[in-house]
């Protein structure tokens, strides 16, 4: 099954905005800041990964549905 680029940048997005509501999450109810400032990290990362990703595909004339 074939599957183009607007499906998988549209998953990509939705599965990216479910993983930063989980991050959330765990940050309020983690207590220790060593746990928090790791994950905020992880958070960091995953969103300049997606938006490196999306900035390369929009500049390869990738039509991007949000």
């Amino acid at each position: 099954m074939a599957y183009s680029y607007n499906t998988i940048f549209s998953s990509l997005l939705k599965d990216e905005r479910e993983l930063s509501k989980k991050y959330a999450d765990i940050l309020l109810l983690s207590a220790k800041a060593d746990i928090q400032s790791k994950l905020q990290y992880i958070q960091r990362s995953n969103n300049e990964t997606v938006a490196m990703l999306l900035t390369e595909a929009t500049g390869r004339g990738y039509k991007i549905n949000w």
